[in-house]
């Protein structure tokens, strides 16, 4: 390959290609050092599997590295926490703990409207599988959005007029959500099923993606897909935190927008 041929949309040096993270799990597989640096697994056997020496110097090239906000102590204390020789930490693909976030735009009655859907891998009869776990949107969340504590309610010798009152209160369509019981929750996965089988929901394309990483116990990390013209580019690192276990339950909740 000449320094000025062409793959795709990419022009350039060679190893600004083999250097790129293409995939997410190119990525994994990187992360665990199961591939060289030409993107070739290692041989049946091979000492270089997931050897640690050789790990270290792929998990410094899977960081966002113009992201300031992972300091490089932080990397440091990560890179040399998931390649402790006594107890080294990889991503197992289908160990579950963690999650895809893919941001889609969708019509809605002809307008244009952002839903984030969480997915997550899950067993199925012929194997694993992408599944959808939660979904969310701003526009939804709007429409059932409760900052009044005076709610309307149904009054308690209701019985005896037949549920008559049960005409005002799904008349009244900005609030109709107070005659819920206590513990009620939106489904917006059954939103988004229903107004596609109406019809009035169209799915157009996925904007971004965003995977969640709790698997590495102590951390939390995303990956995310960068396209630049460097070395640094594909899926990396994004953000990186330390996680305390009584944590893991707050975090997930704040992630998936759960009260």
């Amino acid at each position: 390959m000449s320094f000025s041929q062409t793959i795709g949309n990419y022009k350039g040096d060679e190893s600004k290609l083999y250097a790129e993270t293409k995939q997410f799990t190119q990525f994994m597989k990187r992360f665990n050092n199961e591939e060289d640096k030409n993107g070739q697994p290692y041989p049946t056997g091979s000492y270089k599997f997931r050897e640690n020496t050789y790990r270290k110097s792929y998990l410094e090239i899977l960081f966002d590295g113009q992201n300031t906000g992972i300091s490089r102590q932080m990397k440091n204390d990560f890179i040399d926490d998931v390649t402790n020789s006594k107890s080294p930490k990889y991503i197992e693909k289908y160990n579950g703990e963690y999650f895809a976030e893919v941001n889609s735009r969708f019509l809605y009655n002809g307008r244009n409207v952002n839903v984030t859907l969480y997915m997550v891998k899950e067993l199925d009869s012929l194997g694993f599988k992408w599944a959808i776990s939660k979904v969310h949107s701003e526009n939804w969340n709007a429409l059932f959005s409760d900052n009044d504590p005076k709610r309307n309610f149904l009054h308690p010798m209701s019985h005896e007029i037949d549920f008559m009152n049960l005409h005002r209160a799904f008349g009244d369509k900005k609030e109709v959500q107070d005659y819920a019981s206590k513990g009620y929750e939106v489904d917006y996965t059954s939103i988004l099923f229903y107004l596609i089988k109406t019809g009035d929901l169209k799915f157009v394309t996925v904007e971004s993606i965003k995977f969640h990483i709790f698997q590495i116990h102590g951390w939390y990390f995303t990956v995310e897909k960068f396209e630049r013209d460097s070395y640094n580019s594909g899926w990396l690192i994004s953000q990186l935190m330390p996680l305390k276990e009584e944590d893991i339950e707050t975090m997930r909740k704040y992630v998936l927008h759960k009260n």
